[in-house]
């Protein structure tokens, strides 16, 4: 499973836009950007538990591929939606923002030793890569 891991964020390529669309207040911007955000990754079949750790909190979530859950950011902000499997190295999610009904994406592309998320919201869009631990 290409997934199956743990993953610490190396590098964030236009983070703090992507936040200000999210509607991240400045002082917790300033906290996300210097967070080395750290993912557990664990899939069995079509299902996956994935453990955040990172300077707001720890979150635990567990989700079906192709079943749709509701789901907190790390800003506290709720949304609804599924991931699909694009390919065996990519998850494909789609999610709206309960508070606004605004569209959400989270794609995560694993290349070896690499995890490229690309998440985009209201236009910005955001890369976060995370090398395995």
């Amino acid at each position: 499973m290409a997934f199956d891991g743990v993953w610490k964020v190396c590098e964030n390529v236009n983070f703090e836009a992507f936040l200000i669309a999210l509607g991240v207040p400045e002082n917790q911007r300033k906290m996300a950007m210097e967070d080395k955000l750290e993912m557990d990754i664990k899939q069995e079949g079509n299902k996956f538990t994935v453990v955040e750790k990172s300077c707001f909190c720890i979150k635990a979530s567990e989700w079906t591929l192709d079943e749709e859950f509701e789901n907190t950011l790390a800003d506290g902000s709720q949304v609804k939606g599924k991931f699909v499997l694009a390919n065996p190295n990519c998850l494909d999610g789609h999610f709206k923002k309960l508070s606004d009904g605004k569209d959400f994406v989270t794609i995560r592309e694993v290349h070896g030793d690499k995890l490229v998320q690309t998440i985009k919201i209201d236009g910005e869009e955001s890369k976060r890569i995370f090398k395995k631990q």
